[in-house]
């Protein structure tokens, strides 16, 4: 065993992997409520591992040493992946460091230093390598600490869930049903007063093709995590907030009521097939109890985040290979689309689940549907480039509607339109993290909480109220269309205090109401 320990000790390749995977797990340890979890790590860990491995093999055959590639691969690692924390501190404006003369400079600096140190390493070889081993060991070590202590329990899989109450003769599934959500789409009251953007005709031609549009609706919490917690298992988080404590900083268990949601298992149990469709936000990009997912595939939000620290935003357009995180994005809500066009087409009964980001930032869209670019964003500003993107979400919604809607009136699909939640105040731009919810005024928990909820229940039946809020979406539904015993909650609105306290709940729906 002692032996064993003493060459894994003398081994250049465990500098190499600690160094590897210590930018992951970095991210990961300084992003506690970003919702990671070892499943969105797993993915870029493995391919930088591989490239570390190739790399280190190469340089092996080069050098004609272990020791020597070990340290260069450990360099080479440590220089692409901390560029970007260091061009950040240096040069925030990003205008110095786009030049790629100083890029080739600068690595052409830092691997000739390091050549040359590996040359000279000679005798000191295995000494400087088990230190390098103990250096990368440690730092290693203090993060993964860091990650379980902030993780207590992995996301799972949700139980079955059987509605209550269910009507034998009704229970069978007759129409599709589609709940699609818009993230930080404002309500008309929103868009009026602090946009000044007249959003009504568009409210009109929903209520024209048949929708009940609920103008007075608040999102039952303040940020998706829990706003789609709570419709899509039709309940508030009293009970989470009740088991985790008022001081849990811990957001997995939030997360993990997304996966297999009650509302989504309901309806599999009811016959129908589910279909998810990603987005690029992590925790709704799949759902493992999903009938089917669909997924464009490329770099989830996470990748995407880690990317931006290294060097290769500044090396890509050198090589030819320059797509953004926003190209990507913009592709990717143009394939949500598609899909569900796609999915519409198929005879089997389907409850399709989207969360489309859109309105939310980055700002894609231009009100044309042309590619908005980072910099021409950033020139129109944070409202016109939100409005922009707006008109073109609105577009396609119209598109969307009228393609569901084509068939005959028997076959009319059920669709619930909805925003989870508003545009983010000023403030909370500037430092999410620490803003406190619970002193937000007025003016800002409304920017925030008033919300788009448009219905289409074709049919008899009973119908939503203006003040219906996402909660009770579904309890609606499985009443309405499938005798379920499900009694309304009553509409109410909870904000938690900071992202370091998402169960500390205070209600603000009297607020909201004045």
């Amino acid at each position: 065993m002692r032996a064993t320990l003493s060459r894994c000790g003398d081994s250049p390749l465990v500098h190499v992997l600690a160094f590897a995977t210590f930018p992951v797990v970095f991210l990961w340890a300084q992003n506690p409520s970003d919702q990671i979890t070892l499943a969105t790590a797993a993915r870029p860990l493995a391919v930088i591992w591989a490239s570390a491995l190739v790399l280190f093999t190469f340089l092996r055959a080069v050098l004609r040493d272990r020791w020597r590639a070990g340290f260069v691969t450990s360099l080479l690692v440590v220089v692409f992946f901390s560029f970007g924390h260091v061009r950040n501190i240096v040069d925030p404006s990003g205008t110095g460091w786009k030049d790629p003369h100083l890029l080739i400079l600068t690595g052409s600096l830092l691997l000739i230093g390091g050549f040359i140190l590996a040359m000279r390493a000679g005798r000191h070889a295995t000494r400087a390598t088990r230190s390098l081993n103990v250096v990368a060991g440690v730092l290693l070590a203090l993060n993964v600490v860091s990650i379980v202590a902030g993780s207590e329990r992995q996301l799972t899989p949700r139980e079955t869930y059987a509605l209550p109450g269910v009507n034998e003769d009704q229970a069978r599934p007759s129409r599709d049903v589609y709940y699609l959500v818009f993230d930080r789409y404002a309500n008309v009251q929103t868009l009026r007063e602090l946009y000044g953007f007249d959003n009504e005709p568009f409210q009109e031609f929903l209520r024209s093709e048949g929708f009940f549009v609920a103008d007075d609706s608040l999102a039952n919490y303040q940020k998706t995590p829990h706003s789609l917690a709570s419709s899509l298992n039709m309940n508030y988080l009293d009970e989470m907030a009740q088991s985790q404590g008022a001081d849990s900083s811990d957001w997995t268990p939030v997360l993990a009521s997304l996966n297999g949601s009650n509302v989504a298992a309901a309806f599999q149990e009811l016959g129908y097939r589910y279909e998810h469709v990603g987005s690029w936000w992590d925790p709704t990009r799949r759902d493992v109890t999903a009938d089917r997912f669909h997924d464009p595939g490329g770099v989830s939000e996470f990748s995407g985040v880690l990317l931006q620290t290294t060097m290769w935003p500044t090396l890509s357009p050198l090589l030819g290979i320059d797509a953004t995180f926003e190209q990507r994005q913009y592709q990717r809500a143009l394939f949500q689309f598609r899909t569900i066009e796609r999915i519409a087409r198929d005879p089997a009964p389907t409850f399709t689940f989207v969360h489309f980001l859109l309105p939310h930032p980055p700002y894609v869209f231009d009100d044309d549907g042309r590619f908005l670019s980072p910099s021409d964003a950033e020139e129109m500003g944070d409202d016109r480039a939100y409005l922009g993107q707006l008109e073109y979400t609105n577009r396609r919604i119209r598109e969307l509607v009228l393609d569901l809607l084509s068939g005959s009136d028997e076959s009319d699909p059920i669709i619930v339109i909805q925003s989870d939640e508003g545009p983010n105040p000023v403030a909370v731009d500037e430092d999410e993290t620490h803003y406190d919810w619970t002193r937000a005024s007025n003016r800002d928990l409304g920017l925030k909480l008033r919300i788009l909820n448009a219905y289409y229940l074709p049919g008899p039946g009973e119908l939503p109220y203006p003040t219906i809020s996402p909660v009770n979406s579904f309890r609606l539904v499985f009443s309405r269309y499938f005798g379920a015993d499900l009694p309304l909650l009553d509409d109410r609105t909870f904000v938690y205090k900071d992202a370091n306290h998402p169960y500390l709940f205070t209600d603000v729906t009297d607020r909201l109401r004045e």
